[in-house]
């Protein structure tokens, strides 16, 4: 955010100067303006309308007294901010009005009527990219309005495009000053008219092209930051008319999604941490080059050091040691024009014009070519190459494709495969991955952004190649960013991870994953929110042992993965017990349009048929409709719709837990239920089954480990379920736990099932398995965390806790583990206490204490008489801890006194979990021993 101080109150136009500069640097979502008598606050996303349009963007203004500069505190405070509460307020900020949204807008609609114009697309971007640059290089003054006049009679851009000789004096001009990257000699297409130059003029001046009316032109392109120009290459690349029947773009099918900055910038501060500046970088898939134009950025900074920046190491870099391969010419020609750009911006005196001609980066260091072959192209060789091999490079990141071709396409990828590297069985993102490292040396540095799904595949293949790059790689980070779909790459269609690997020390056999969470704040303002709970570190010998560790760390907590552990190693799996039955989960009848019902479906002739509406939990309906049809595309063999059949449905779409019932009759079911055919004899055991498959533990199980419901889409594949650990049904049903799971699911079969049916249910379960009391709070908050695939549970995830029913639960929970410690002896005992902070604060303060006495442990909420920023001021003098400086750096604190701790969290309820409790007390028992072990 930008802060800005006058001795005087500013008067609103230059407020609204400030705030138009920061609206187009987009990245700063508030300004404060500060003077004696009050603070404004406004709204650094909101578009510019006017030259006097602040108060247009005034959130709030605040008087210089006590009272109201509390409530700006409580509003917008370092707190609030921090902890993202700001971000639940109804009046905060949005990110859908930033610079790059709006001129992404505006250019789509002025692309959209050249080509309407009958102007070609590639010529339409063409003269789009050429416009952009010459206004860039006018507001940075680099082409002043003395060059402009003297040069093409006008001192202005509009005026020039509305005269075609002028024009062409000017695009003629700017080839021969820079050079053939960014304004090729040969035409992409056909010439503009006057037409298109004046339609393109009238952008520049906002003169709306029905009305004709003029508003306000709110882009300065001098403070736009380049990387937006990756942004339109992209709205570009996915405007191309559809390449098929289908409706699929080019740039969809070849998996073409722009990089956000926020995300550039996570991957380069791991990845570029330490390095002196010398080093080379490689984009095998560049586009447009937003990796590269931020890498050269860095590069020259780490390069010059305390020197100052100047022209000949900006150069030398970008010519040495940038390099980037794409398909595209488009995008290479983008990532050219960014490249260029992003120098300019870096020259500390970009004068005269003449001085800045560029050598060719295109057939240098920006290659046009398939990744695959790029050093076996003869006009491009020599830049990928060595005496002996490829060139080697000391950082390669990028962002490649992500796309799925289908079965021709792999069929392709496994020919031109070297049959000794596992391949991912679906897309190609980990292909591009293995190329990358032919061009490394043993200390190459990896930042990569990809497809999650390879790594959480079930088939054999998909964890095969994940786990020879964890391998091949180590140590890597795992950074999952899947719960960040919806903003992070909205034209995907798969989630995403980005891959750190050799950037920092760590233990070779150590994986490192981040789970970063969905906040109300990233989705505003397309930032990442990471706490210290959302790293964990297993071992690559536990997910080689388990592969389904990987996934299960990537959205859980330590006490998930001890469970998981536990149940894995102490039951079969369902699918197996299917298997002893002669039985497996097989997938229903697809029906087909009526040119795919080829095969015959007679035996299933007169069936009932079971449809995606009909099903409730336990329970089918007593009369269907009737099968009547004589072929279908795949109706499956007769035998697996014979009674009982237990029946699961694909999709979790009513919510976190599967919906599950027992067809005591023959009858057809869909593909979108899954459905095992037991024998008769067995019954009893498929009830009991259905009664395991609806509880919260199977709800916990698949979130931990399902390829798809918790990282992309919400249903379940049949492998998913065929993993799930059971009890043997058979023995199972002969104990008093079984039976009441049974009675449970029986009684709930001719009823709507509430919430105090399904509590009686998850206990029978529980029961069944033996589960303590910590286990039961890991599954019952397994269901609660599965719920945030859906929005109502990511919005009540960022809710803030409820301190008389959240905190004492938490309280409890953390307690118990403590107990356990503390039973052996039975001399001492834990008691927590919980402010009475306001219910509106950002945080949520707990004190457990240490004290004498064998009596139960106690939990109050207490009234600290004060408000929440003195209660932390007393907290960290009693303490001896500057907490302001540690919950910035932390978000989430233990603080260690003599026989208590004190945490501070934010108020989000999901930092407030049982699960969060438990791992919270481990924390806590790990750090005094080891506090106990320095000082012995």
């Amino acid at each position: 955010m930008y802060f800005k101080f006058e001795a005087t109150l500013p008067d609103n136009s230059l407020v609204s100067a400030w705030r138009r500069e920061i609206w187009n640097e987009g990245f700063a979502p508030l300004l404060w303006v500060i003077s004696p008598a009050r603070i404004d606050l406004y709204n650094g996303f909101g578009t510019p309308v006017s030259n006097d349009d602040a108060q247009t963007h005034l959130i709030q203004t605040f008087q210089n007294i006590e009272g109201e500069l509390e409530e700006l505190d409580r509003l917008a405070g370092r707190l609030s901010l921090e902890t993202g509460q700001f971000w639940l307020t109804p009046e905060a900020v949005d990110g859908q009005t930033t610079v790059d949204q709006k001129l992404l807008s505006d250019l789509r609609y002025l692309e959209r009527d050249l080509v309407g114009d009958d102007l070609d697309r590639a010529s339409a971007q063409a003269l789009i990219g050429r416009v952009i640059f010459t206004q860039y290089l006018i507001d940075r003054d680099i082409v002043n309005a003395a060059r402009l006049k003297k040069l093409c009679g006008y001192n202005s851009l509009p005026p020039i495009l509305r005269d075609a000789r002028s024009t062409r004096c000017l695009f003629t001009w700017l080839t021969e000053t820079f050079n053939g990257d960014m304004f090729p000699t040969r035409s992409v297409g056909r010439a503009p008219r006057a037409g298109h130059l004046a339609r393109v003029s009238d952008f520049l001046e906002a003169v709306d092209p029905q009305t004709r009316q003029t508003s306000f032109f709110p882009y300065q392109f001098d403070v736009i930051p380049v990387e937006v120009i990756s942004s339109i290459y992209e709205q570009f690349a996915h405007a191309e008319p559809p390449s098929s029947g289908r409706g699929v773009t080019a740039a969809a099918r070849d998996g073409v999604h722009y990089t956000r900055v926020s995300l550039v910038s996570l991957v380069l501060d791991e990845v570029m941490q330490g390095l002196k500046g010398t080093e080379s970088v490689l984009d095998l898939t560049c586009g447009s080059g937003v990796f590269l134009v931020e890498a050269l950025r860095r590069l020259v900074l780490l390069r010059v050091g305390q020197q100052p920046v100047t022209r000949q190491f900006i150069r030398s870099t970008l010519y040495q040691q940038i390099y980037g391969v794409d398909l595209s010419e488009a995008a290479i020609r983008v990532a050219a024009f960014s490249l260029y750009l992003a120098a300019l911006e870096l020259d500390p005196d970009p004068q005269p014009p003449h001085a800045l001609r560029f050598r060719p980066l295109i057939g240098s260091n920006l290659l046009v070519g398939d990744a695959h072959n790029v050093d076996q192209i003869g006009d491009v060789r020599a830049a990928m190459s060595s005496e002996q091999d490829v060139k080697k490079f000391d950082v390669i990141v990028g962002n490649p494709p992500w796309s799925f071709k289908g079965k021709q396409g792999t069929a392709e990828r496994h020919r031109n495969s070297d049959g000794a590297t596992p391949m991912q069985p679906r897309g190609e993102g980990l292909d591009f991955l293995f190329r990358a490292i032919e061009f490394s040396h043993k200390h190459t540095r990896f930042g990569m952004v990809l497809s999650a799904l390879p790594f959480f595949s079930r088939s054999g293949t998909g964890m095969a190649a994940a786990q020879h790059v964890l391998e091949t790689l180590a140590p890597v980070t795992l950074v999952n960013l899947s719960n960040l779909c919806g903003w992070l790459f909205a034209t995907a269609t798969m989630p995403a991870v980005v891959l750190l690997a050799r950037h920092r020390p760590q233990k070779a056999d150590q994986v490192t994953i981040v789970q970063i969470p969905w906040s109300a704040s990233g989705a505003r303002t397309h930032t990442f929110e990471v706490s210290p709970s959302d790293v964990m570190k297993p071992l690559l010998s536990d997910i080689q042992k388990h592969p389904l560790m990987l996934k299960a760390a990537s959205v859980g907590r330590h006490r998930d993965l001890s469970l998981l552990d536990s149940l894995l190693s102490a039951y079969e799996t369902f699918g197996a017990q299917l298997a002893t039955w002669d039985a497996e989960l097989n997938v229903g009848m697809i029906r087909g349009i009526p040119a795919n019902q080829t095969r015959d479906a007679r035996e299933m002739k007169g069936l009932e048929l079971l449809e995606t509406d009909d099903i409730r939990p336990f329970h089918i309906p007593p009369e269907l409709p009737v099968f009547s049809l004589s072929k279908a595309q795949w109706p499956r063999a007769r035998a697996i719709y014979e009674k009982p059949i237990l029946i699961v449905k694909e999709t979790l779409s009513a919510g976190p837990r599967a919906l599950v019932a027992v067809a005591e009759r023959d009858l057809v079911y869909t593909n979108a239920f899954f459905g095992a055919a037991l024998p008769v004899t067995r019954r009893n055991e498929a009830h009991l089954l259905a009664g395991i498959l609806s509880s919260s533990l199977a709800s916990w199980f698949f979130l931990m480990t399902a390829s798809e419901f918790g990282i992309w889409k919400r249903r379940l594949l049949r492998h998913d379920i065929s993993l799930l650990p059971i009890p043997d049904p058979v023995r199972a049903i002969r104990t008093d736990a079984g039976k009441r799971l049974l009675n449970t699911v029986r009684s709930l079969r001719e009823k709507t099932v509430a919430g105090d049916d399904w509590s009686a249910l998850d206990e029978a379960v529980c029961d069944l398995y033996d589960l303590d009391h910590a286990d039961r709070l890991v599954v019952r908050d397994g269901l609660y965390r599965a719920s945030w695939q859906w929005q109502y549970g990511r919005e009540n995830s960022v809710a803030n806790a409820d301190i008389d029913q959240d905190l004492p639960l938490y309280a409890d929970a953390f307690i118990s583990v403590i107990s356990g410690w503390l039973a052996a002896r039975k001399k001492r005992r834990m008691r927590a206490e919980i402010f009475r902070v306001s219910s509106l604060d950002p945080l949520r303060v707990v004190r457990f204490i240490l004290e004498d006495g064998a009596s139960g442990p106690a939990v109050a909420v207490l009234d600290p008489g004060t408000d929440l920023k003195k209660l932390l001021q007393q907290i960290g003098n009693r303490l001896n801890v500057k907490l302001a400086t540690a919950l910035s750096a932390a978000r989430e604190l233990r603080i260690h006194g003599q026989n208590e701790v004190v945490i501070i969290k934010p108020a989000a309820r999901r930092y407030w979990m049982g699960v969060s409790a438990l791992e919270d007390a481990d924390a806590v028992v790990a750090e005094t021993f080891t506090r106990a072990a320095r000082e012995n």
